[in-house]
């Protein structure tokens, strides 16, 4: 039993002119800081790139003056003005009211009400150009400070199908008039026109329902929005702030201790919230995958009793695990870390929605059939919510405290996940009484020698062994060499692939090359090919921060014996690396995944 350890590399870079310092426990805490900086940047472009290519046009005013804030490039193109020359300007600046005194009046309504719509709203471009738009504005709070959000749908293809489908009504009524003296030729064009207008008002029906499912979208992904931003900027602020109390002299041993975990706790909040965003652009676009591997469930289901009742700790929740066979080896061919999300998502649920009682999860053998529980005393779910809750963007509304916790991802990745198992997932509730989660995955009875006890990290001993570290970026390089020096292995580092090639060729003693596959010179996919070419039994795994396509599945298929995506976790690292230096070598790849 352990528990994983996602710390981040350092980011400090060492000036390589000079001798290696040592460096201390405040210093390396200090480039970790650093380092999570980095990685915010980079969680606030993928933020900023949801607003940018958003299909409507979206401005942001201040609460308090009207002044526009922010414009994305959809609204700039509609109204033809320039970003730099709509930024401090009113609504009816830029020619979204037709006066003045109009739009001071819907701001008025506005700020008082939080919500205003205009169904159908011309609007002037700069260049005189009438567009008619549907107009949605809402008042929300970013940072306990009160923000107005305004979508912009440009409805003209609508409105001309409407003017379209009015016009063939009263042409068909004219038609009808005309030949009303004729009655063989009336009663033949009545059916005709019957016919017609109910097709019209099936068109018409659809429409209304197509306008419905619009504006619902709408609303959830406006919601989407914001809750993403307090999901992202909640632990980006424990990080940035206690980052900056590393730098702060004379801190205690107990203080650096307590900002590291708070630090380490809010980064891997902020990786789930990322890794959740991008799982629902893979199911969305129809490019998810799972992996199969032989999982003890015993072992995952114990780890994660370890884990959460760590997080309970805390709460007036008590938190029972029930195992159907506790004391027997059961393995199933499936995909572990999948299972381990899906049974992590109910938990996370269970806990936001149990202020105090009772949480119990499990499974039980059900024929050809595992089927895991997690169930609740908490405050349940309404009949309408229960047909609701695995969609995306949805959230079932709790008590005050817990009101828009969480994005609105989990169950519905849930979902897609045990279907991609091959299982079914269904929920069990009633209101003030709890809730409980049922889902199942194929089981067949296995039996394989290839799972044994992984030893701790400091219990590994490589004292006769040469690993590469092949990556471009120093604090990862120095991360990984941390690592192994409690295991007496003897480290080289290359710059980039060609360097690696060349080492490889003068250095018979390396035993395993860590690979990195984003580099300069050369790349990790083409290095690890001519590496291959002159040893090929020499273990090469693939790292890499990629996760957006399935460069695991390339890496496999282009010849790497196994694969990591950072960030590494130290005990899986370790593992793999184990798996290939200790005398009992598996032949088999353990594709492990963050």
């Amino acid at each position: 039993m352990f528990e994983m350890d996602n710390s981040l590399s350092k980011r400090n870079t060492p000036d390589k002119k000079f001798p290696k310092a040592v460096q201390t426990k405040e210093s390396l805490v200090k480039n970790e800081g650093l380092q999570l900086n980095e990685k915010l940047i980079e969680s606030g472009i993928r933020y900023r790139r949801l607003f940018e290519t958003a299909k409507d046009g979206i401005l942001i005013l201040d609460f308090e003056t009207g002044n526009i804030v922010d414009a994305n490039p959809f609204i700039v193109r509609l109204i033809g003005f320039p970003l730099n020359e709509i930024l401090g300007k009113k609504l009816w600046e830029i020619g979204l009211f037709s006066n003045k005194e109009e739009s001071e009046l819907a701001f008025a309504e506005l700020k008082k009400n939080g919500y205003i719509r205009f169904e159908d709203m011309p609007i002037q471009n700069r260049n005189g150009k009438i567009t008619e738009v549907e107009f949605i504005s809402n008042v929300y709070l970013e940072n306990k400070t009160k923000i107005i959000q305004c979508n912009i749908r440009d409805i003209t293809e609508r409105i001309k199908t409407e003017i379209a489908l009015r016009k063939s009504e009263q042409d068909l009524k004219e038609q009808n008039t005309e030949y009303a003296d004729l009655n063989t030729e009336y009663l033949a064009l009545n059916e005709k026109l019957t016919k017609s207008i109910n097709r019209i008002q099936h068109i018409n029906n659809d429409l209304i329902i197509a306008k419905e499912k619009a504006e619902e979208s709408d609303k959830l992904k406006s919601a989407f929005l914001s809750n993403m931003s307090h999901e992202i900027r909640t632990p980006m602020n424990a990080i940035i702030g206690f980052s900056e109390f590393l730098l702060h002299p004379g801190l205690t041993n107990d203080k650096l201790e307590r900002y590291v975990q708070i630090i380490k706790a809010s980064s891997q909040q902020l990786l789930s919230v990322i890794n959740d965003i991008m799982d629902i652009s893979k199911l969305e676009a129809g490019q998810f995958s799972v992996d199969s591997e032989l999982v003890n469930i015993n072992k995952l289901m114990n780890e994660l009793f370890v884990t959460y009742k760590k997080i309970v700790g805390n709460k007036k929740i008590i938190l029972i695990y029930s195992p159907d066979k506790p004391n027997e080896l059961i393995q199933v061919n499936t995909d572990g870390i999948r299972i381990r999300q899906i049974i992590c998502n109910l938990l996370n649920n269970a806990i936001k929605f149990t202020k105090e009682g009772e949480i119990r999860f499990g499974y039980t053998i059900q024929g050809n059939f595992l089927e895991f529980y997690v169930s609740d005393s908490g405050i349940g779910i309404t009949p309408e919510n229960l047909a609701l809750i695995f969609q995306s963007f949805r959230q079932v509304e709790g008590t005050r405290e817990n009101l828009n916790e969480g994005n609105g991802l989990g169950l519905s990745i849930s979902k897609a996940l045990v279907e991609k198992l091959g299982g079914t997932i269904t929920v069990y509730s009633e209101p003030g009484k709890g809730s409980r989660f049922v889902f199942t995955i194929p089981y067949w009875h296995v039996t394989d020698d290839r799972i044994t006890t992984t030893p701790k990290t400091d219990e590994y001993s490589w004292d006769n062994k040469t690993v590469l570290i092949v990556e471009d970026d120093l604090n990862n390089h120095s991360y990984i060499k941390e690592l192994l020096s409690h295991t007496k292995a003897r480290t080289i580092h290359a710059w980039d692939g060609k360097q690696a090639f060349e080492l490889v060729k003068t250095h018979p003693e390396i035993s395993l090359i860590l690979m990195d596959l984003k580099m300069p010179v050369m790349d990790g996919y083409e290095s690890m090919r001519l590496i291959k070419q002159i040893k090929p039994g020499l273990p090469v795994i693939a790292q890499t921060a990629y996760s957006n396509t399935d460069p695991r599945q390339k890496a496999m298929d282009g010849g790497f014996d196994n694969y990591l995506i950072k960030p590494i976790d130290r005990v899986l690292l370790m593992e793999v690396i184990n798996n290939y230096l200790s005398n009992n070598f598996r032949a088999v790849p353990i594709h492990l995944e963050n």
